[in-house]
């Protein structure tokens, strides 16, 4: 047998691409061993366990034909809690941290939350641990991902707070402003931009979770006219965005009759990235009279 540093080598060549970055071939060994990445460090000359090593090359493999490191190790980590990923849902992106984070400062107080499009659940599942006193309520339209989402919840002890609803969007909700706070990760990838996308998402990330619509926006659009009877006066609305998508999702909720638009943060790369719309007062908006 191969020593764990000759299997290690072997690993990172079958992974010798720019697409892979150099740490993966020690995280599927650690997912492979069921040992943390330090543990091969103090064992370098000790020959590999067989079972491992195959379970190892196996995994190699298949992130080499392209298949993404999360979901092979089947777990991720977001805001410094990990959560159980697979092809049910996105993978988490450190990005979306802005959405909870955001959402700390926009409504402090907020105990009735909505997380539209919840995917793994980890918006709802992040957001209930930091709020112990909050009830959320997470709608996806995939059964597979409430399901994921569902495990998640259970894994960070907050089932009993986190209410999951199959909805086409919001259709499954009453119309009743129930929630102070509204977060949203929706599909804006648009669909005209499918050829160019890297394969390592086009073929795994579910598509209904990826593309939304021609020009990103239409989940966007959506969202903007049946969150407003479901959304208090004042509470905010988060949501992500894509790339070159700022300008034409201001004027949405600029043109809504529902929405102020309050702020669009930046992501670490400098991308109009993170969305708040705050809701009207009914009467409030763009060409309305408020008497």
């Amino acid at each position: 047998m191969p020593t764990w540093a000759d299997l290690l080598a072997e690993g990172r060549s079958l992974l010798d691409s720019p697409s892979v970055a150099p740490y993966e071939a020690e995280e599927l060994l650690a997912a492979a061993a069921g040992r943390p990445r330090a543990w091969f460090h103090a064992r370098r000359r000790e020959e590999a366990d067989g079972r491992d090593a195959a379970r190892f090359l196996a995994l190699a493999a298949r992130r080499a034909a392209g298949e993404p490191l999360q979901y092979l190790l089947g777990e991720w980590e977001f805001l410094g809690r990990t959560f159980h990923v697979d092809s049910r849902a996105l993978i988490p992106r450190g990005e979306t941290e802005a959405l909870v984070e955001m959402a700390r400062a926009a409504a402090p107080s907020a105990r009735t939350i909505l997380d539209a499009g919840t995917g793994s659940g980890i918006l709802a599942v992040s957001i209930a641990l930091e709020r112990p006193e909050a009830r959320v309520v997470a709608v996806d339209f995939s059964e597979a991902a409430l399901a994921l989402a569902r495990s998640n919840a259970r894994r960070h002890g907050v089932s009993r707070r986190v209410s999951f609803v199959a909805s086409d969007w919001l259709s499954g909700l009453a119309p009743r402003p129930l929630f102070d706070l509204a977060v949203a990760n929706p599909p804006y990838v648009p669909r005209l931009d499918a050829p160019h996308i890297d394969r390592t998402v086009s073929d795994h990330e579910p598509h209904l979770a990826l593309f939304g619509g021609d020009d990103g926006l239409d989940a966007v659009r959506v969202l903007l006219a049946e969150l407003p009877a479901r959304l208090q006066a004042g509470a905010p609305f988060l949501f992500e965005i894509g790339y070159g998508q700022a300008s034409e999702v201001s004027g949405l909720v600029e043109a809504s009759p529902h929405f102020s638009l309050e702020d669009v943060r930046l992501d670490p790369a400098g991308i109009p990235r993170t969305v708040l719309a705050r809701r009207l007062p009914d009467g409030d908006g763009p060409g309305q009279d408020a008497s």
